[in-house]
């Protein structure tokens, strides 16, 4: 696999791989990324073998209208139609930062900022917050190269791409969103383990998936808004399975 994953990183443009690493990235990223594939698993996203590197001409910006839907992401207690009462939601602010280079972003809640981040996936938390522990109350964005899903809680467009929104009933869990971009990359398709020496590539769509704890009490109209301020950046990759 190390090989596979090798091989197709030499895809990814050199200005485009990050020398510097967000602190902690590894770790931080990888319970992330366990986390989304049991979410992957419970929404019968489907899956594959091997790891994704990057490398198609173009970059996608996500920007423009928002979708009219306007179903929150519900907490303990609350109905799926309403954002719970009493409770603010956290604002969505300009992104002034260092922009990281897979995933860059345009917006982001009040407060928080980039933890980690590598050319696959991105990880956001409350300003102050360890960069280690646990993945609670974070916000996650992936490239995603699993077959996109057949039926959400919601469909949604983020900027006239297919979407869907899941809800997720427990309350510490999170909602979640996937998107359709225009990008493709390769991925291993070889049936059982990956072999190698002889991947069997594949060019597969490469969707979007955001994470969002249910504390940011946003609506699926944030949600979408910010989604839509995400760019998936030339290089980019996304995971399978």
């Amino acid at each position: 696999m190390n090989d596979v994953r090798a091989l197709l990183s030499e895809a990814v443009p050199d200005d485009l791989r990050t020398a510097d690493r967000w602190p902690d990235a590894e770790s931080d990223i990888a319970r992330g990324r366990a986390l989304l594939a049991r979410r992957r698993r419970r929404l019968a996203l489907g899956g594959g073998t091997g790891l994704v590197a990057a490398g198609a001409a173009g970059a996608l910006l996500l920007t423009g209208p928002l979708s009219t839907a306007d179903r929150p992401a519900p907490a303990a207690g609350a109905s799926a139609g309403a954002s719970v009462p009493g409770e603010i939601s956290v604002a969505l602010v300009a992104y002034e930062g260092t922009q990281p280079k897979g995933y860059t972003l345009k917006t982001i809640p009040r407060g928080w900022e980039v933890a980690t981040a590598d050319n696959t996936a991105l990880v956001l938390h409350k300003i102050g917050t360890p960069k280690s522990g646990t993945f609670e109350d974070k916000i996650l964005v992936e490239g995603d190269l699993n077959p996109f899903p057949k039926s959400g809680d919601q469909a949604v467009e983020v900027n006239g791409a297919k979407g869907w929104f899941f809800s997720h009933k427990s309350a510490d869990d999170s909602a979640t969103l996937i998107f359709q971009t225009g990008q493709q990359r390769p991925v291993d398709r070889t049936p059982g383990k990956a072999n190698p020496s002889n991947p069997k590539l594949a060019m597969t769509r490469l969707d979007v998936m955001v994470q969002l704890p249910h504390s940011l009490n946003w609506n699926v109209t944030t949600m979408v808004k910010f989604a839509s301020g995400i760019t998936v950046a030339d290089g980019a990759g996304g995971a399978v399975g």
